[in-house]
């Protein structure tokens, strides 16, 4: 993968924006019949540093498991009353990758390609044209002949629109001076710190003995101050570990807001000139917030379209019921007529671990879906379904 010259302004597919969904849609077209094709990857980072960590699970080998920091086979539930739930996922593992191992992989795989370039710029602006489009950027104006791949653009989720739910999260990995984390499961949810409707919970995924990442999470319209969610890890790592702040140190932190608002846009063709993709294009999972397996699926399924040349299918393929699903669910969380941690708790208790897995990542059929929607608290569903009848007519 070179540096871009300014003299070099023309290319078959520009990516404005290099986070994970454009790298990972590199990637798989340099694995591709695609892959001679001239391309641009238009980002500000380097993408040389830890900033994120993404997880995923799967009961399959997946393209990017060798780069796991680590994997597990266990997972626990925590719910709100104190009734903690370990859940047999087999076949399933959960997996843990750092952001900087993978770009460092993905940059030395794009590496071989000299018909892919990177300039390190910020996106000004993305103008269509008849075939193509224009990118502006701070280094200057780069033509796509064919599309450009657009995470650039926003999501159209407002921070201070309390119609808008977001997750919202602080992670630190820390490092404890003495051995005391058990390193064999994932605590998924840890819902012991919901202290009222809004969905909060601490996710644990503890590395080694010594080192684990803490991230406090919010499903909320309502964003909260910094030093809320240090707090709330101060106070966690005290009350379950006895830990006080000078017995460990913060290696990495990591924070966050994604929206958790469906896409009311209309839905996007292959064919148009400009595809959004990543956050921007909805790759996000609404209701959970996941997006790594999922990005990886979507951009695998989009690179074989694209090798058709001519197509007309949708970039992400719609699943009414699914959708309608997660509207229901978000409505739940918006109203607040039960408490978010009370919904998880029924779910998680009333289901095998594998099943909500496999519900969570979009796999269950039509008929578990609705084996799965009897075991959540009834009346507060029923009164989401009937607002979202009422404000469709």
């Amino acid at each position: 993968m070179s540096i871009a010259q300014l003299s070099s302004k023309s290319y078959r597919y520009i990516f404005a924006g290099g986070g994970m969904s454009a790298l990972s849609l590199v990637y798989y077209l340099s694995k591709s019949s695609l892959s001679k094709e001239p391309m641009l990857i238009i980002d500000p980072s380097s993408k040389s540093e830890n900033d994120k960590t993404w997880c995923y699970w799967s009961d399959k080998p997946e393209e990017f498991d060798a780069l796991a920091q680590k994997s597990w086979k266990n997972l626990w539930f925590h719910g709100p009353n104190g009734k903690s739930i370990a859940l047999d996922i087999a076949p399933f593992q959960y997996h843990k990758i750092r952001s900087i191992d993978w770009y460092s992989f993905i940059k030395k795989q794009l590496s071989l390609f000299p018909n892919i370039e990177f300039l390190q710029a910020e996106v000004l602006d993305i103008i269509p044209e008849n075939k193509g489009a224009r990118v502006l950027s701070t280094s200057g104006e780069f033509i796509a002949s064919d599309k450009v791949f657009d995470s650039y653009s926003p999501y159209p989720c407002e921070i201070n629109n309390p119609q808008h739910l977001k997750q919202h999260f602080l992670g630190w990995e820390i490092e404890c001076h003495f051995p005391i984390f058990k390193s064999d499961a994932v605590h998924l949810f840890d819902f012991r710190v919901a202290q009222g409707k809004e969905c909060e919970f601490m996710y644990i995924l503890p590395i080694s003995s010594t080192k684990a990442l803490f991230e406090y999470t919010f499903f909320s319209a309502q964003v909260r101050e910094p030093n809320f969610y240090q707090d709330k890890i101060k106070s966690y790592l005290h009350a379950y570990y006895n830990l006080g702040e000078e017995d460990y140190q913060i290696k990495e932190e990591e924070k966050g807001i994604i929206p958790m608002c469906l896409d009311s846009r209309q839905k996007q063709k292959i064919a148009e000139n400009i595809l959004r993709i990543g956050t921007s294009g909805g790759f996000v999972k609404a209701s959970t917030g996941y997006s790594f397996l999922r990005t990886q699926r979507i951009n695998q399924a989009l690179v074989k379209e694209l090798e058709k040349d001519q197509t007309n299918h949708l970039v992400i393929p719609a699943n009414r019921f699914k959708i309608w699903l997660d509207k229901v669910f978000l409505q739940v969380l918006l109203e607040q007529s039960v408490a978010g941690s009370d919904v998880f708790e029924a779910l998680f208790q009333k289901n095998k671990g594998h099943k909500m897995l496999r519900f969570l990542d979009e796999k269950t059929n039509f008929w578990e879906d609705l084996s799965l929607m009897v075991s959540v608290p009834p009346l507060p569903f029923i009164k989401a379904v009937y607002h979202l009848i009422s404000s469709s007519k």
